[in-house]
């Protein structure tokens, strides 16, 4: 059969025009980048302002301990903060329970409990474990400004046991920055951050298209299952054309959908560079015009995506083709969906360790070898022969796909009533 013959791309045709020109097709594209920018917004708010908020300064903490010195220390440093902190006498010689009950008793927000810190031993000292009491949860803002204020002191307490003056010590309590740099053949190094930023960006992307899609490729087979005219339909063309034509034509919708956000966004970039925003991000470090991406892995990987779209959408048409109710529609898609949703998640321990075991062989796994051996092209050297076995493999499921999802589309297409169950789709498929 040819997978673009006249019929299929009849069906197609149709399949896309049916759908663009709907209210909801023009509601979904231009209001899904709207959302999906106002939750990136929101979500970067509210994460910024639970790592920067801080209730420490409106609070009283007490400091209390083993260690005179220490405790004296961490009471500056906490000071230096502007964090309202002086030592607990009352609460002197009280450790364990005692010490919990009394705290509780008392006016303090929150409770240091500072232990004895050994001196340093032939350059070696064991870590200093400071107990902070509170009555309940403390923010995250304010466990980094007693961790930074704890740090200090304690360098600073081990520093007194040497020669090393005050204002010396000062200047030894200054902090690096570490930023990996990957560097190409032609020479310029990017930083890694851009490379796992775009893999976890294409990533979302394909994950998202599947679901949405797919969804859509089941619910476009059930409204010919549903309809009275799907017998009319495949007397006068293959029901594998109409399998093929209906995920070409989703696929289309799919197409012309981030054709529009394409353009939307390179309206965006154009409105940047014309109010300076440019120049003002490559004075500030970020020059988007030195980004020296891998295109050639960015090519590989759109095969791989399309190819992937094509495995998953059969999977889709096929399972469409064993139901006659939305009810059942979705307990059919619950297994396609959880092969989608288990390489989405690995990529977060893809960008940790590319390279692993498990990161190769679910790479070579034409499931989930779109998703997998895209980071791992972004973010590593991989091995020629790695992603050319893995295209083999990807193109072999497709076809393999296509072939069991067109033996039961054949029958199932004209199937109505009940839900099919597993004996019956295998004998479809036998004798399809």
């Amino acid at each position: 059969m040819n997978p673009f013959s006249a019929k299929t791309m009849a069906v197609a045709r149709r399949e896309l025009m049916q759908r663009v020109r709907t209210k909801w097709f023009l509601i979904g594209t231009l209001g899904a980048p709207i959302l999906l920018v106002g939750i990136m917004i929101l979500s970067g708010l509210l994460m910024a302002s639970s790592l920067n908020s801080s209730d420490a300064a409106e609070r009283s903490i007490g400091v209390v301990g083993e260690d005179d010195l220490l405790e004296g220390l961490l009471v500056e440093e906490l000071l230096l903060d502007s964090i309202v902190a002086r030592a607990a006498p009352d609460l002197d010689g009280l450790s364990g329970l005692t010490l919990n009950e009394r705290f509780t008793a008392s006016d303090w927000d929150y409770l240091l409990f500072v232990p004895r810190m050994e001196a340093p031993q032939e350059g070696v000292t064991g870590p200093v474990q400071v107990d902070l009491l509170a009555r309940d949860n403390v923010q995250g803002g304010t466990t980094r400004q007693i961790g930074g204020a704890l740090d200090r002191a304690v360098l600073r307490g081990l520093l007194s046991y040497t020669d090393v003056q005050e204002q010396e010590a000062r200047a030894l309590l200054r902090s690096g920055t570490l930023d990996v740099l990957n560097v190409s053949e032609s020479g310029r190094a990017q930083s890694q951050d851009v490379f796992q930023g775009l893999s976890i960006g294409i990533a979302t992307l394909f994950y998202m298209i599947l679901i949405l899609y797919g969804q859509m490729i089941v619910r476009a087979v059930l409204e010919e299952k549903q309809s009275n005219i799907v017998e009319v339909i495949v007397s006068s063309l293959r029901p594998a054309e109409l399998m093929m034509g209906k995920i070409v034509g989703v696929g289309g919708v799919g197409l012309v959908q981030m054709a529009i956000w394409a353009a939307l966004l390179g309206a965006g970039v154009l409105t940047m560079a014309g109010l300076g925003l440019f120049e003002q991000m490559r004075q500030a470090g970020v020059d988007l015009a030195a980004m020296d991406l891998p295109w050639f892995d960015l090519g590989i990987s759109l095969v791989m995506l399309v190819l992937g779209y094509l495995l998953y959408a059969g999977m889709f048409a096929g399972a469409g083709a064993t139901v006659s109710t939305e009810a059942d529609a979705g307990q059919v898609m619950l297994p396609i969906i959880m092969l989608i949703v288990l390489p989405f998640m690995a990529i977060q321990g893809v960008i940790v360790n590319p390279g692993a075991t498990w990161a190769v062989v679910m790479s070579l796994i034409p499931f989930f070898s779109p998703l997998v051996m895209t980071a791992r092209l972004l973010l590593s050297e991989v091995p020629a022969w790695e992603w050319v076995v893995a295209l083999v493999l990807l193109v072999g499921g497709v076809a393999g796909m296509a072939w069991l999802a067109g033996r039961i589309f054949r029958v199932g297409i004209l199937m109505k009533g009940q839900k099919a169950n597993l004996p019956e789709v295998v004998r479809w498929i036998r004798h399809g």
